[in-house]
């Protein structure tokens, strides 16, 4: 229950960081823009055209760090699903390594024996007589003949 509920609440906070993450992207898009657009204006004086250039230079920065945080956030949750995966398939190949390793071991009762080798007997004297049936192999002699 409390994974549960600690996923839930996380799930919760990556959406909230998500949407105040893309209001700052916005934001700082608008600030950027209104920069280069003193910064080109013909009604600049120069003095505040430099500054104006600068700080769009650091607003551009400031969203190339809020993007690769959020990169750096996707793939950490990229990257947990992918330890989760590789942990559950361990444990399941794990499963099956016990059960292959341990096989079980069945003593047979004489009773048991002595019906199977009556059995395996009747099955080779079939076998050998369905051999002398088989009509294949009639051909095989008369193409070694032929041949």
């Amino acid at each position: 229950m409390d994974e549960d509920e600690g996923s839930e609440v996380r799930k919760s906070i990556d959406a909230w960081r998500q949407s105040e993450r893309k209001i700052m992207i916005e934001t700082v898009q608008d600030l950027i823009q209104t920069s280069h657009k003193y910064a080109k204006s013909q009604y600049t004086p120069n003095a505040q055209r430099v500054r104006w250039t600068k700080l769009a230079g650091q607003l551009i920065w400031y969203k190339d760090q809020i993007l690769k945080n959020f990169s750096l956030e996707a793939m950490t949750i990229q990257l947990e699903a992918l330890k989760k995966r590789m942990e559950e398939s361990e444990e399941e190949r794990q499963r099956q390594s016990v059960s292959r390793n341990y096989p079980t071991i069945v003593f047979r009762k004489p009773e048991e024996k002595k019906a199977e080798d009556v059995e395996e007997a009747r099955n080779g004297e079939t076998s050998e007589a369905s051999n002398a049936d088989d009509p294949e192999g009639a051909k095989e002699d008369v193409s070694g003949v032929l041949g």
